[in-house]
């Protein structure tokens, strides 16, 4: 912290909640500076913003700083993009996980992470199971006072990458929103953003999972 206000530390904020957290939390009169992990320079710049050039491959607990109130993980690829399973799992596991023991390490108080409404260690689809096994391993470090896991459904926001699955999902699900209940329901980046900077500015202490239907009604 510093003085009254919070030092964030945000890590996929290239991505697309990351983003919209990112923008959220620099436009916060709470917030008094954001450090960003990055793995290719970026240009953005800002009077709160500190801006880390990174590979993730090779880095270790002294990359977050002792000071900081909590460090959020948007960290996320697909199958496509990663180019394959293997990848896949090292950024939305290894990545992950590394860094939630790097954060309990320096005695953060709180880790936020993105995870997935169908995250499930047991589940027969790959993406789900690496998502589930991730959030056991981060569950595991007692030593963080506060754990948030966020579960949004289909996202909706602008992305760098076109997708054709998701775009298609996109379209029937907003198509369909007055009937699908809100557990299922897409959620925009913004929302899930508004989320995890709520619950970071005001935290209990536990482990908790946010689901879509607690982002989609401000809960």
């Amino acid at each position: 912290m510093i003085g009254n206000k919070k030092h964030f530390f945000v890590a996929g904020s290239t991505g697309l909640v990351g983003a919209a957290l990112l923008e959220q939390l620099l436009n916060n009169d709470d917030v008094g500076k954001v450090i960003i992990l990055v793995r290719r320079p970026i240009d953005a710049e800002h009077p709160k913003l500190v801006i880390k050039d990174v590979d993730f491959e090779d880095i270790d607990e002294k990359v977050i700083p002792p000071n900081v109130d909590a460090v959020f993980c948007c960290l996320g690829t697909t199958m496509a993009q990663a180019g394959g399973k293997d990848a896949f799992r090292r950024v939305d596991y290894e990545y992950v996980v590394k860094l939630a023991v790097f954060a309990q390490r320096q005695k953060i108080s709180q880790f936020h992470v993105i995870s997935a409404s169908g995250a499930n260690a047991n589940s027969k689809i790959f993406y789900n199971k690496v998502k589930g096994r991730m959030e056991l391993e981060i569950q595991k470090l007692d030593k963080i006072k506060s754990i948030y896991i966020y579960h949004p459904s289909l996202l909706l926001g602008k992305r760098d990458h076109f997708r054709f699955g998701e775009s298609m999902g996109r379209f029937f699900m907003t198509t369909l929103s007055i009937i699908i209940p809100s557990s299922f329901r897409a959620i925009r980046d913004e929302q899930v953003a508004a989320s995890m900077t709520h619950h970071a500015l005001n935290p209990k202490k536990g482990k908790f999972i946010i689901d879509n239907k607690s982002m989609i009604e401000g809960e």
